[in-house]
């Protein structure tokens, strides 16, 4: 029953990150298919049209594995040494700073839900 769960989560998650890339198609907008994805995950949570339970242990086993999904961007990196000498301090402050500001959104997002619980 567990595995059926999952696989049940699993297909919402990707099916909502499919429908956004397809309506980013269709309507030609500049945004990423997987924020339109998000954010009709999120209505559809709020909604309580889909509920938590169903997705979280889907969410819960990527977020577990999400290092995986940066290995290939780490590799990618050596291939632009010259670049990261070049402006590597400006890139690192520039990463720093878009870590902290999502960091604190984070913590203010979970705040006022616990808040509310």
């Amino acid at each position: 029953m567990k595995l059926f769960k999952w696989i049940i989560g699993l297909s919402l998650l990707f099916g909502l990150s499919t429908l956004g890339n397809w309506i980013v198609e269709t309507f030609s907008w500049k945004v990423p298919g997987s924020v339109i994805g998000m954010v009709l995950l999120l209505v559809l949570l709020l909604t309580k049209v889909i509920r938590v339970e169903w997705i979280e242990d889907s969410a819960g086993y990527l977020t577990k594995h999400l290092a995986f999904f940066f290995i290939p961007i780490a590799v990618g990196l050596m291939a632009y040494g010259t670049l990261l000498k070049a402006a590597g301090i400006p890139l690192l402050l520039t990463l720093l700073a878009s870590m902290a500001v999502g960091m604190i959104v984070t913590a203010l997002v979970s705040g006022k839900e616990g808040e509310a619980s």
